[in-house]
């Protein structure tokens, strides 16, 4: 999970400051792009944050008594749609002109600002929805 996430913070600065180097290859030795790269980064790490809170009931600390998999899909949504978040609000500072682009080189659409905003509803409703089952809980 950390190696992924630090994989995807490397690619995510560099995009803040230096966007134009992003299709160019991480290493020789590793002929993939550098914004391939931090996408297979956050989804692995995501998927082993999913896996640790649905195993361990935590993200970092090693614990029994997980309480399920709704609960660890809620909190890997919240906590990875914010870091997505977080990093299209930094590029919507450092460059504004690419909030119109679509946001990945996979597909055409959706912009960067449309992911921004879906990501923002997503965490805040997966939010809404632990702090529900929290309450229903007792």
């Amino acid at each position: 999970m950390v190696a992924g996430l630090l994989g995807w913070v490397y690619v995510a600065v560099l995009a803040a400051a230096r966007p134009t180097v992003l299709s160019t290859h991480i290493a020789a030795v590793l002929p993939v792009r550098r914004d391939t790269f931090g996408a297979v980064c956050l989804l692995c790490s995501a998927l082993a944050a999913f896996a640790l809170r649905a195993s361990t009931g935590a993200f970092w600390v090693r614990r029994d008594g997980a309480r399920g998999l709704l609960d660890a899909a809620l909190r890997t949504t919240v906590a990875y749609a914010l870091l997505v978040w977080t990093y299209l609000c930094v590029n919507s500072v450092t460059h504004p002109q690419t909030t119109g682009m679509r946001f990945t080189h996979f597909s055409a659409t959706p912009s960067e600002g449309t992911v921004a905003v879906g990501c923002f509803i997503g965490a805040t409703v997966a939010l809404f929805l632990l702090r529900a089952r929290r309450t229903a809980d007792g």
